[in-house]
């Protein structure tokens, strides 16, 4: 059973406490809403301060990377230049999934340590790297999959890309344009399995 993120105002009165509530994570497969579980202390926690950091804008653009993942590393460049493009507009968050991961060089403030698979959860995250864009307003997920079609399979990485997917999408959210890039399967190495939460 994974125990995620709530809205809220949905939780019917749950309060915090200091008390954390030992926490499963299973594979990454919930929805990117505010339901992906049921709500448990810890992962309560992880949450608000995931909010915190990186729902304050509009837009928020999750990728999970790790440099332990050649096909992740092989996409610093290209994450580099969508912040550098898109990061006054979207909020961009790198979300480690639980793997200690090093921030990219000058996106430091970017990192989040997932180490409990909670956001990777709640966005529906199985591989790294994958990209999430998601409207913090309506809590509606916009687009979840490859960040371009570089990554054909494990071990093969195509030097040029021909369909920017995650540049379409955000391009798309600055013009006020409405998304037609489709979701897609991302090709990474698969996150997990996670520390649980005592």
């Amino acid at each position: 059973m994974f125990f995620g993120c709530f809205d809220k105002g949905k939780l019917g009165g749950t309060t915090q406490n200091n008390s954390l509530t030992k926490v499963q994570s299973a594979q990454a497969n919930a929805h990117a809403s505010n339901e992906c579980g049921r709500p448990r202390e810890g992962s309560l926690l992880i949450c608000d301060e995931f909010r915190s950091r990186f729902e304050s804008n509009k837009y928020l653009c999750v990728i999970s990377y790790s440099n332990e993942c050649p096909i992740a590393k092989s996409y610093i460049k290209t994450i580099q230049n969508l912040v550098k493009r898109f990061g006054v507009t979207v909020q961009f968050c790198l979300l480690d999934p639980g793997v200690g991961s090093r921030p990219i060089n000058g996106l430091d403030d970017l990192i989040f340590h997932d180490n409990y698979g909670v956001i990777c959860g709640r966005f529906g995250m199985k591989v790294y790297p994958q990209a999430v864009v998601y409207n913090c307003l309506t809590r509606s997920k916009i687009y979840s999959g490859k960040i371009d079609d570089r990554a054909v399979s494990l071990g093969v990485v195509s030097r040029v890309a021909t369909k920017n997917y995650l540049f379409d999408v955000l391009t798309n959210l600055i013009l006020e344009k409405p998304n037609t890039v489709a979701s897609n399967e991302a090709v990474g190495c698969f996150v997990g399995p996670f520390d649980s939460i005592k």
